[in-house]
């Protein structure tokens, strides 16, 4: 027992050095020490002093530079409003057991899926802390997992949740990570941990990579989860509602259920009944979209409000008045609206004019950052 608490506490501080050579790194957000860090964590722009030139050394800046390369996904409405009503959700689901819905965030790649999903779990988690009076200790309320490379055996999901909740030894060789390791069963350690840590709500990202057989297999784990211990469920993923749709009617056979009964009533003599509502009408599902710039004043309207925010972020010296907002069809034809692709552009043109000395957002750092993108 030792031994494996000095591992996992030699891991912690790597993860927490990590985190600090490099803020908003994701990879360490699969592990609790990451996503606590993720939690806490207020990214503060770095301070410019009034009416003064840049510093000398300015371009070497390693803290304005990470700064830039990792700015914030900016809110929209459908992403504000969807945060709120996850997160009363949680709140509602904390006082009963019977009744909970899963939630899901679907729409193309690149909209910004996984930005909301984190977002809601931070908010939720924040809000949970603060019911409590704060942090207690040995509570965990949002484990944030992805789906496992293999989603096929129901134990990788649940090796991904002991993952997170630091209950897999972690490799001490090269060689023990090439061996040919059977999976032990963590499915008892899971479930105390998950109970007795009163965990209120699962994330689960990239729900993409697996197909709706591989869902069913693991669709009624959930249910348990959801059922015996009450944590709300979020998945997120292109095409997520379709995969849970689908994974729901194989679990549970709805398909060949309601065509036995239909059957029944007929011999029987009797009209059918209603066809209970499908999965599909059931699941809360949130779509995000690429944002538009069509010819509709609130949509020019979205889009420049979103391009301001990204304003309100930057730290550059001389950065205009409406550097981005008045490039804004430019910017919307180069990225389609996608929030990934307009994070990026934005980002690598800030990062370039603090390299090349122009501290501001011209149509030569967006070409510039546009190349890069491809």
């Amino acid at each position: 027992m030792k031994a494996s608490v000095e591992l996992r506490n030699k891991r912690e501080a790597r993860l927490r050095q990590q985190l600090q050579d490099t803020p908003m790194r994701p990879l360490p957000l699969f592990q609790l020490t990451g996503w606590t860090h993720f939690v806490d964590e207020d990214v503060v722009p770095p301070a410019l002093a009034p009416d003064s030139p840049p510093a000398t050394n300015r371009k070497e800046d390693e803290q304005a530079i990470a700064y830039h390369r990792h700015l914030r996904m900016v809110p929209t409405d459908a992403m504000t409003h969807m945060q709120e009503m996850v997160v009363k959700a949680v709140h509602g689901n904390s006082g009963r057991r019977d009744g909970l819905m899963d939630h899901v965030i679907d729409g193309p790649s690149g909209t910004g899926k996984t930005c909301l999903l984190r977002a809601i779990g931070r908010t939720a988690q924040r809000e949970i802390e603060s019911a409590m009076g704060g942090r207690q200790a040995n509570t965990i309320p949002v484990v944030h997992i992805t789906t496992p490379a293999d989603p096929e055996p129901r134990v990788n999901w649940i090796w991904e949740l002991g993952s997170y909740l630091g209950l897999n030894p972690e490799p001490k060789s090269l060689a023990e990570v090439l061996e040919m390791r059977r999976h032990q069963d963590v499915i008892l350690p899971v479930n105390y941990v998950l109970e007795s840590a009163q965990t209120r709500l699962l994330l689960i990202d990239d729900i993409d990579r697996a197909s709706p057989q591989h869902l069913a297999n693991v669709l009624p784990y959930f249910d348990y989860l959801r059922n015996k211990l009450g944590i709300s469920l979020i998945f997120c993923g292109t095409g997520a509602s379709h995969r849970l749709h689908q994974a729901r009617i194989l679990a549970q056979d709805l398909t060949r259920v309601s065509e036995e009964n239909r059957v029944r009533l007929e011999q029987a003599g009797q009209p059918a009944e209603p066809v209970s509502p499908s999965p599909t009408a059931l699941l809360p599902v949130t779509w995000l979209h690429p944002l538009p710039l069509g010819t509709k004043a609130e949509e020019q309207e979205l889009f420049r409000r979103v391009l301001t925010s990204f304003e309100a972020d930057l730290s550059l010296h001389r950065l205009e008045k409406n550097a981005l907002s008045q490039h804004a069809a430019e910017l919307h034809r180069r990225t389609g609206g996608y929030f990934k692709a307009l994070t990026y552009v934005i980002s690598t043109a800030a990062v370039l004019a603090i390299q090349n000395g122009s501290e501001n957002i011209t149509m030569k750092e967006i070409d510039a950052a546009t190349a890069q993108l491809g």
